[in-house]
This record gives C-alpha cells, structure tokens and sequence, in this order.
C-alpha cells in the first residue's frame, strides 16, 4: 500500500510539471520573434540606407580640378540655383529642376568622359550644367538665402523622383537662357536630329530685357579677332569681311563667309563671343556692329520663357511639354 501510495504521489507530480514544461517550450519561439523582426527591419532599413545612398552623381568641379561624388538631391539643388534666379516663378523651377535631373541621369547613362576625369558630369554651365555649393549661394543671396533654399528644395523635391523620357530612355534635356523667339533644332545646332529637340515657337522671349546685345568691334580689333581664319584675307573692301550666307527658320547663322573664308555661324559666333548664335552684322563708319538676339545655344527648353510660361498660369508638366514635343514624364526610380 506504501508503495501504491508513493506511485501515486509520484504520478501525480509528473502530470503537475508536464504542462508546465511544455508551456516554457512554446514560450522560447514567442521571446525570439520580436528578435528575428528587429533583423528584418533593420535589413530593410540597410537595403533602404543602401538605396538612398546610389542615387549620387560624381561631379567634376573645375575649380579643383577634382571629381566629388554627392547626393543627387544635393546635386540638383545646387544646379537649378546656378541655372536660374531663385525668383523665378514655382512652375518655371521644376521645370528647371526636372531637365536638370533628366540630363543628369542621361549623364550617367551615356557613360562617363575622359575629359572630366572620368566623372558623370561636369560643373562647368558651357559644358554640361553650373553647380554651386551652399556657400556659394550664402553669398549670392544674403539675407534671402533662407527662403530661397526652401523654394528651389521644395520644387527640386517634387519632381526628383520624375524624369522625362523619350521611347523610353531619359532625353538630352537641353536648355538655353533665351531663345530668339523661336527655339533651335538640335539637327542646325550640332547636326544630329533629335525628335524632342525641334524648333518650337517661344515668343515670350522677345519681351526679355536681354533678349537683344550688342558687340561693336573696329576694322583692327575685328582683323585681330579673325587672324587665325584659314584662308582669310583682309585684302578686301572692309564692308566685304562679313557676309551671312544662310540661316534657319530659328534664325540662326549656319553659314558665314569671313574675309572669303567659309565658316559656321558656331564658329564665327565664337570667335566674337556672341550671346547668341542668332545674330546680324552691320558695317558703318570703320565699325563691325553685330547685333545677337537670345542668349545661349537655342536648343531645347528656354529659362526665360518656361518663367514667362509659369507667370501665365502653365504647370511645369505643360511647360515640358511644350519645349521637349512627344516627350513623357515618368517616375525615376
């Protein structure tokens, strides 16, 4: 009975603990969950982290003679300031933002140049697009800087996920300060046609305040601005040194004679540092006056007038519209 007694008791202890047993059992997997979900946001958090950290842009700054990898946020900001004024209209700014993304990423998908050290892009305005450090723009807009450095952030971060395309792939987002009323085709321009890059009308130019410049040269400054002209001679009539042989529907000088040599109106443009490759020469009185209309190469997206456009009421999405034809807007990444 003794021994009944004690299996009895014996038993019984065995049925209390089991349970208990198997609730500590079930319990360890419950401790480790919230472990293993902390792993897993803090891999999505990495993979974020990682995400954010490829969309940079190398940078060429020319003052250095260095290449800086940055943020492409960053990158943009100091982009549209250099580009156009801060007071610019909301819409004319994300339009200016958004061709400057486009170009930036049509940059970095077209390979990286030997002449900028291998970089995505230049700093420098007359080969890709300007840039300008925070402190740059401090200094440029005083007590404004505030206000402006929110304005041209919140429109570059409206439209940093977006970029125009065409078929598909990011465009050459060209653009130019001002147009001569009508814009230029990349085909006159650089001789490549470009679907999206085509003269369109851009009227809102004429009324610029630097819509017209002109450059007045003597009969000796001119001869010494063209002594390097192949095949030049200034033997001739003074009045004969110049001649525009053609032009586009833009207005742009495609052909010039300069003392009986053949020339682009490119090329003679830059020889006279021009504003515009859009331009008239006159001969009166022993002086070369030539008058250009614009400013910049013509092509693509006019500053001045995606302003103008904005002021009367346009979006930034119909202002891309206009000045890139058969282009779409879509998400960048």
């Amino acid at each position: 009975m003794k021994i009944y007694g004690v299996l009895c008791v014996v038993v019984a202890i065995i049925m209390l603990l089991a349970p208990m047993a198997a609730i500590s059992f079930k319990k360890e997997p419950a401790e480790k969950e919230p472990k293993s979900q902390s792993v897993a946001e803090e891999t999505v958090k990495t993979d974020n982290s990682e995400t954010e950290k490829e969309d940079t842009i190398s940078v060429f700054m020319t003052a250095d003679n260095e290449t800086e990898v940055m943020d492409m946020r960053d990158y943009i900001i100091g982009a549209v300031s250099a580009e156009v004024p801060a007071s610019y209209n909301e819409e004319a700014i994300k339009a200016q933002a958004l061709a400057a993304v486009t170009f930036a990423e049509y940059r970095k998908q077209n390979g990286s140049d030997e002449d900028i050290g291998g970089a995505d892009i230049s700093d420098d305005s007359s080969v890709h697009q300007g840039y300008m450090t925070k402190s740059e723009m401090q200094e440029k807009w005083g007590d404004a800087f505030d206000t402006y450095y929110k304005k041209v952030s919140d429109a570059v971060d409206e439209v940093l996920d977006k970029i125009i395309t065409y078929d598909g792939e990011p465009i050459m987002a060209a653009y130019h300060a001002i147009s001569s009323g009508k814009t230029e085709s990349a085909e006159n321009m650089w001789g490549e046609d470009i679907a999206y890059l085509r003269t369109v009308d851009s009227k809102w130019d004429k009324d610029s305040a630097r819509y017209s410049s002109e450059v007045i040269y003597s009969a000796d400054e001119l001869k010494e601005l063209l002594k390097d002209v192949p095949n030049a001679d200034f033997s001739s009539d003074e009045a004969d040194w110049i001649k525009i042989k053609s032009t586009s529907d833009a207005g742009t000088v495609l052909e010039a004679e300069v003392c009986g040599a053949e020339m682009t109106g490119m090329e003679l443009r830059t020889l006279l540092t021009l504003r515009s490759p859009v331009f008239e020469a006159e001969y009166a009185d022993g002086d070369f006056v030539f008058t250009a209309r614009g400013y910049g190469h013509g092509v693509g997206m006019s500053q001045n007038g995606a302003n103008s456009m904005a002021q009367d009421g346009y979006t930034y999405e119909e202002i891309i519209a206009h000045y890139y034809p058969g282009t779409v807007i879509e998400n960048r990444k």
